[in-house]
């Protein structure tokens, strides 16, 4: 590494700093934005509208695509992605101007959305009138068309599943112009392959998702562990308390379960349960600007022991948002500072877009090579092999574990082998390699294969270097390809899942 790109990458915060006050404005304006229109009250009028400029890109699409592939034209720096989404560059690009919430039917339980808005704005939305959705992934900036489209997770999913499980039905534009609507009840077998079809089915206009009462606090129990035996112990317990009602949701059981690794050998487990009330003496209002980051207050509980407290539930819901997990401080290494908190935390999260297009522009490609971003899913009788494993290839902590029921569908409708263990545990690995012999593409490889040979999956979001042959070892195509050729002219107007999500398919 040559000594300007050592400078690049030491000094990077110098940058970061500057991005501090952009994002922030930044995301006031969306903020200003959603409010306005939810103040107006214009968007269910204008839905209509926005679908019908859609269909006429379809159908343009017809006669000016000179055989290009669609996709949307959201800005690639916007994606959670850390890959290079260079199939745009030459797609024929569909603007999709739908961010709106359209309806909240207390009456029949659900919220019907358009694919832009984001989990932020969904909980702001439904919150003062004392409704939630049932999976609320931590990160505020996610949109519903990617939970959808690319897969959601959080730690109400061992309990609720994906994030497909808790939408009810989904409104698209197909690549003859159709408009259509399906449900787990009609035009099922395109309900059923849409979730992590990544956009090759059609584009999304709107989504009806379940909503649940809204519970203002969590009751959380810290536990630490402090062998990796331990820790697999008390997360399979937690996680599964009763195997036999894992079809069920039972107000007895933990409404969410976590874990965070922090070494091979100690982490801390987390279950909670959404309450009414609290003890005064044991509230802690996390969410506040100068509050610590999330991961880091957690961590002290190696420490002093087990500990149960009380956490407003809005503060629960974003308490990886700040830190991004335990991201942000790659580019603001001080900003766990008692004095940044204080002075500087509001200002915080980054929006991870802006991050993302400074850093592409900022530091060449190679300077991120030991930079690990990868969620991996394997069924829990598999997790201590694979938390070993992992370790081994890559070192990265602190370690995200996640559980959930096993997908019922995916990017290709199924997960093999999955009906002999009803848990999937999600794996997060975020964060730069210490190995010093590190090899990001060995690496990445290995762990591939293992995941596949153990019946896991791969998050569709990160980097792949699987071939067409492996990615379909993972995962099962069989319906989400019967789905494509059903559809009229489908497999003309989008690529397949695998040519947009890898970067051999890519090519």
């Amino acid at each position: 590494m040559g000594k300007i790109l050592q400078f690049l990458v030491s000094q990077r915060w110098i940058f970061a700093i500057f991005l501090l006050p952009i994002s922030f404005w930044y995301d006031i304006y969306w903020y200003l934005r959603s409010k306005w229109v939810l103040f107006t009250g214009s968007a269910p009028g204008k839905h209509q509208e926005r679908v019908n400029f859609v269909q006429k890109q379809v159908l343009d699409w017809q006669t000016l695509g000179d055989g290009r592939k669609m996709c949307t034209a959201r800005p690639t720096w916007m994606s959670i992605t850390q890959q290079k989404i260079t199939y745009k560059d030459k797609a024929y690009k569909v603007e999709l101007p739908l961010m709106d919430i359209l309806e909240i039917n207390e009456e029949k339980k659900y919220i019907r959305v358009e694919p832009l808005v984001t989990v932020q704005r969904l909980v702001e939305a439904l919150q003062p009138k004392g409704w939630i959705v049932p999976i609320v992934p931590e990160i505020g900036d996610l949109t519903v068309g990617g939970l959808v489209m690319g897969g959601g997770i959080e730690s109400t999913s061992h309990k609720y599943g994906l994030w497909q499980n808790i939408c009810l039905k989904y409104e698209l534009v197909l690549a003859d112009g159709t408009i259509t609507t399906c449900t787990r009840d009609d035009n099922s077998d395109l309900f059923y392959a849409i979730p992590w079809s990544y956009g090759t089915l059609g584009f999304l206009t709107a989504v009806d998702i379940m909503i649940i009462p809204f519970k203002p606090y969590i009751k959380l129990v810290y536990e630490p562990t402090y062998s990796l035996e331990e820790t697999m112990d008390v997360f399979a317990r937690e996680t599964r308390k009763d195997v036999s009602k894992l079809n069920e949701i039972d107000e007895n059981d933990n409404d969410s379960v976590e874990g965070i690794m922090y070494t091979k050998n100690t982490a801390v487990i987390m279950t909670g349960t959404f309450v009414d009330k609290y003890e005064p003496d044991k509230l802690n209002r996390m969410g506040l600007w100068y509050k610590p980051w999330f991961y880091k207050y957690v961590e002290t509980f190696l420490k002093s022991g087990r500990r149960v407290e009380y956490i407003p539930t809005v503060d629960f819901l974003f308490r990886h948002n700040k830190p991004f997990y335990w991201l942000t401080h790659v580019w603001v290494p001080f900003g766990h500072n008692v004095i940044f908190r204080y002075l500087f935390g509001w200002l915080l999260p980054y929006n991870f877009g802006l991050m993302k297009k400074m850093r592409e522009a900022v530091l060449p490609e190679e300077a991120t090579n030991n930079f690990v971003l990868q969620d991996f899913g394997l069924p829990l009788r598999h997790l201590t092999k694979g938390i070993e494993f992992y370790h081994d290839q890559v070192e990265v902590y602190p370690i995200w574990l996640c559980p959930a029921k096993a997908m019922d569908t995916g990017p290709v409708n199924a997960l093999k082998d999955d009906s002999k263990d009803p848990i999937h545990i999600d794996i997060g690995l975020y964060g730069f390699s210490p190995k010093p012999d590190f090899k990001p593409h060995e690496a990445l490889k290995s762990m591939e294969k293992f995941t596949r040979e153990h019946a896991g999956y791969q998050g569709l979001y990160a980097e792949t270097l699987m071939t067409l042959e492996e990615f379909n070892e993972m995962f099962d195509g069989s319906h989400y390809k019967k789905v494509r050729a059903s559809l009229p002219l489908c497999e003309e107007a989008f690529p397949e899942v695998y040519e947009k999500i890898s970067k051999l398919g890519r090519k």
